[in-house]
């Protein structure tokens, strides 16, 4: 295994971080990178340097980057979930599954209900849209199940509304709630899940929640981020293209600067300043140019090529619209597309540093067992081939 000084040294490169002089002379340190706001200013990806003795995993780092303003972070990571949760969107991975998760992500979850008496009580941690609840209502052998899913996040699935009423009262969604303060009296439920979203938590806290409110008999079982999973290899590709698009002088700025000509195009008048003035051309030529790296960079990068085919289609629809839309109406579309960017920034960066590697896989088990004896098995999850996260499942010893 790389030393963590390493291990932080990979991780900046590979976002474009530049050390800090004679960084061998830290002690062991983990990486944070996020937006972090002083004055009313953002300084996007900070390097975050704590030593790893005081941070038990890569939520609880991320916390450092709330001291100038302790709500920011926790706000923008509900905004930005809510707003994802109402595309009706049923759960994250939306590029790989045509609907609800099938193939081993499917399996791994069928067994685990299988062990369950029909009349079990499930707390779905960070539900989402309700994708495992959906799953579990699914299974012929849990007619009496009865379901608490929760998310920090405002959630509102639309699918329950298609169950008939006695399914539908199986199945209790509540929003606004932290896995680290959970409102449920002690031992209340047979089984505690989570699938992509107990790692986004305080995992030293969420853990003593999940086992207090457990059943002494209760099981748990968790579908992680893996470090080295595809979804987080996309992530960080993702990263990689929002910092060349947002550089100064980039594409986003490019545009940012052509818009006022643009909206100029719908009168004569208009027309003929924007054709005499030569700033006018630079800018176009600015952004084609910058069209041209986007079609090199997706072309030679598929992994990175979802988020620049994306902005490229968003920016071209745009441009075309500028002179109908007016000056203040084609700025005010630009700044929600920059809104939407800053949005994905903020979940593919918690990705990113929330996924889990072994070690930390093995501190957050000794977290969730406490004094209690599981058995306890850990799988690696593959769709389609390609790693998709940990598999966890902790179950009372007999």
């Amino acid at each position: 295994m790389r030393p963590p000084v390493e291990i932080f040294a990979i991780a900046c490169r590979a976002q474009g971080v530049r050390l800090l002089p004679r960084i061998e002379t830290l002690p062991p340190v983990r990486l944070a990178l996020a937006d972090i706001s002083l004055t009313n200013r953002t300084w996007p990806r900070c390097a975050l340097l704590v030593p790893q003795s005081r941070i038990p995993n890569a939520r609880a780092l991320m916390q450092y980057s709330r001291m100038s303003d302790p709500n920011n972070l926790a706000t923008n990571r509900n905004q930005s979930w809510s707003r994802y949760w109402a595309t009706g969107a049923l759960h994250s991975c939306v590029g790989s599954f045509a609907d609800n998760y099938d193939g081993q992500i499917a399996a791994f979850w069928n067994q685990v209900f299988a062990r369950l008496p029909p009349a079990a009580r499930v707390l779905d941690l960070a539900t989402g849209n309700g994708a495992l609840p959906r799953l579990l209502l699914e299974s012929a052998s849990l007619a009496h199940a009865q379901i608490d899913a929760v998310d920090l996040a405002t959630i509102a699935p639309r699918w329950p509304q298609t169950l008939d009423p006695e399914q539908r009262a199986r199945v209790r969604f509540q929003g606004g709630i932290c896995a680290e303060s959970l409102p449920f009296a002690d031992a209340s439920f047979d089984l505690v899940i989570s699938q992509y979203g107990i790692e986004y938590t305080d995992l030293a806290a969420s853990a003593v929640e999940a086992r207090r409110v457990l059943a002494d008999r209760g099981s748990i079982a968790l579908l992680m981020h893996h470090a080295e999973s595809l979804p987080v290899r996309l992530g960080r590709c993702e990263l990689a293209e929002l910092d060349w698009m947002e550089q100064p002088d980039g594409l986003l700025d490019a545009a940012r600067a052509l818009l006022p000509f643009l909206a100029q195009l719908g009168t004569s008048a208009g027309l003929a300043r924007v054709r005499s003035d030569p700033l006018a051309a630079q800018t176009r030529a600015a952004v084609n140019q910058c069209m041209r790296e986007l079609d090199q960079r997706a072309d030679a990068n598929a992994d990175g090529a979802a988020i620049l085919r994306e902005t490229q289609a968003n920016l071209a629809g745009l441009f075309n619209a500028s002179a109908q839309l007016g000056a203040v109406h084609a700025q005010a579309r630009l700044q929600a597309l920059l809104a939407a960017l800053a949005q994905a920034r903020l979940r593919q960066t918690e990705l990113v540093g929330c996924a889990l590697d072994e070690a930390a896989l093995h501190s957050l088990i000794e977290h969730l067992a406490g004094a209690r004896r599981y058995n306890r098995e850990i799988s690696l999850i593959r769709v389609r081939g390609h790693l998709f996260g940990w598999g966890l499942q902790l179950r009372p010893q007999n």
